[in-house]
Formats: structure tokens, sequence, C-alpha cells
């Protein structure tokens, strides 16, 4: 897979090294230039038991506005995806009591009704 990206990489940088058309070099935008910016987005996640654990632990690794992109989740689907971001990502959340009250305030907010 590792070498998939690496000769991508390098033939995206040949055809762009050896065009000398303007039409065709690209543009390269600075964040001033950007119409919005992820980290720049408030979200106010809503209040129900456990948002204050979500907001501590899950804001130290992403935005929490992933958390409001998500689709709805059965609970079950919920506790997947914790878990997963402890055991695969290294989220720092240590206590099971903690990850379950985060499950379940995730299943609370984004619940599949």
């Amino acid at each position: 897979m590792k070498l998939i990206y690496i000769s991508l990489f390098l033939c995206c940088f040949v055809f762009l090294t050896c065009c000398n058309n303007e039409a065709v070099k690209p543009k390269i935008i600075t964040p001033a230039e950007t119409s919005s910016d992820i980290n720049n987005v408030t979200v106010a996640l809503p209040d129900a038991k456990g948002v204050d654990l979500v907001t501590t632990n899950c804001a130290t690794c992403h935005s929490l506005r992933y958390i409001e992109m998500q689709p709805d989740m059965t609970k079950k689907g919920w506790d997947k995806i914790v878990k997963k971001m402890v055991k695969n990502y290294g989220a720092p959340i240590s206590d099971t009591v903690v990850i379950n009250q985060i499950i379940d305030y995730l299943a609370t907010i984004k619940g599949k009704k």
C-alpha cells in the first residue's frame, strides 16, 4: 500500500514539474484564504449527563465538531466507536466508568431513535 502512495506521489510530482503551463499548476491556498476553518467552528454539544466528560476527554484529540457530524448510531455502535478511539487511537481514557458514561451520552444525543 505504501508503494502505491509513493508511486502516485512521484507520478504527480513529475507531471507537475514537467508541465510549464500556468493553467495546470495548482494554486497553493494559504489558511487566510480559506472560507471556513474547522478549528474556528464553535460547537455546543447538547446539555445532558456526561457532556463534561465528552468535552474534557474527546476534545483532547479532535474537535467536538466531529461528534456533531457523526450519524445517529445505536448504543452498540457508539460503544464500538469509543472503544476504538481508546484502543486504536490512544484516547487517554482508562476508567471504564468514564468510558461507559461517554457512550451513554453519545447514545443519548446521537442515538438511533
